[in-house]
């Protein structure tokens, strides 16, 4: 293991001693901000990871920023909040002017800023190319913001927002489409959370855009160029949306295999029946394949070469293996995996909802048969 590597790992070993699933739980359930455990992201430099130090991070690539939320995630310390936050910085460092650079990147690595990131709409679905949000450009260079955004995570702690919007070109077009930088404060902004019920902390909302004002100097790689910069987070997206399945799924099989081992409604243990065994050790076995994929397409992202391929069969794996795991939990801990006191439904319920977020299984398995197997595209 590398120095930075074992830096990460005794970082979050400390949080993990200094948090546990219980504030988490306790946090959805009251649908209360888990501000202790963002705090410790940030106070002990994990949200700096990924960030060149001359923008007040850390240092590291990808494969760091991955392996941190892998750890983090093994222990039930599930807060998506972190992966957007992470996500987000990327378009910038890439398509952002140094005054944006500037302005912007330092803070979210002190926990003093936080993106979210409004891409999705009602009728548009995993279909970007027809979001209808549109900012139109005033004589003084101004920008004028309206339209509608859904799923929104954790927007109304966000200080400010990456927005796609359309600038030119009318709807489902590839071009056209801008990014911009959005102070959530800003007047014409209204967010209404949504009743989803996932018993997590991370919210999501519906967020209207009204009129919203937005400087010139706030569009990210310039105008219509938006689909370039939205591109180049979304790979690294799919990765650390694995990194969360597979810890999530780790975490509830070390669960179910703990509760199997003491288990014994007729006197032996749950666990020495083979068929509590042998879905335990698959998941395992899937677990591990797909944890082993998930760092090969973090070096493959980090030395500069094309990654979308893997990343996206890292996100089908994972996801499919922790809704696997969930289910395999569940079933072990049979009735009582429904008292919200045992905390599994939480995690059921989640590892359902990545099957089609944030892009749903069956487009990425038609993006595999297209780019892997060289299939006519299907969608």
């Amino acid at each position: 293991m590398s120095e930075i590597l074992q830096s990460i790992d005794e970082t979050c070993d400390a949080i993990k001693k200094r948090i546990d699933r219980a504030y988490l739980a306790q946090c959805g359930r009251t649908g209360e901000w888990p501000e202790k455990l963002f705090r410790l992201w940030a106070d002990t430099g994990l949200l700096a990871i990924g960030l060149p130090e001359a923008y007040g991070g850390a240092g590291g690539n990808l494969r760091e920023v991955v392996y941190a939320h892998d750890q983090i995630f093994q222990a039930g310390l599930m807060m998506g909040s972190t992966v957007t936050n992470h996500m987000v910085r990327l378009p910038l460092l890439k398509h952002g002017t140094e005054a944006q650079k500037q302005k912007y990147l330092p803070a979210t690595a002190a926990g003093e800023r936080y993106f979210a990131f409004a891409v999705t709409e009602p009728d548009a679905g995993t279909n970007t190319f027809k979001i209808r949000t549109s900012a139109r450009k005033m004589p003084n260079g101004e920008y004028r913001l309206n339209g509608t955004k859904c799923f929104i995570t954790g927007f109304s702690h966000a200080s400010d927002a990456l927005v796609v919007a359309r600038t030119t070109n009318p709807e489902n077009n590839s071009t056209g489409l801008s990014l911009f930088i959005v102070d959530t404060k800003t007047k014409g902004i209204s967010a209404t959370p949504m009743d989803i019920g996932l018993y997590f902390p991370d919210k999501h909302y519906v967020v209207n855009f009204d009129d919203v004002v937005v400087p010139a100097e706030n569009i990210l790689g310039g105008e219509g160029k938006g689909l370039d910069a939205l591109f180049d987070c979304l790979n690294p997206e799919r990765l650390l949306v694995g990194a969360l399945c597979l810890g999530v799924a780790d975490y509830v099989l070390g669960r179910a295999a703990e509760y199997a081992k003491t288990r014994a409604p007729f006197d032996v243990p749950i666990g020495k029946y083979q068929s509590v065994q042998h879905p335990m050790a698959i998941a395992k076995a899937r677990i591990t394949a797909a944890r082993a994929l998930m760092y090969s397409a973090c070096e493959k992202y980090d030395s500069g070469q094309s990654a979308g391929l893997e990343s996206n069969m890292v996100k089908y794996l994972a996801s499919d293996v922790c809704k696997f795991t969930t289910d395999i939990a569940m079933t072990t801990f049979g009735g009582s995996a429904f008292d919200m006191a045992t905390d599994l439904i939480p995690f059921f319920l989640h590892a359902k909802l990545n099957e089609v977020a944030p892009v749903n299984n069956n487009i990425i398995l038609s993006f595999i048969a297209q780019k892997g197997l060289g299939l006519p595209k299907s969608y």
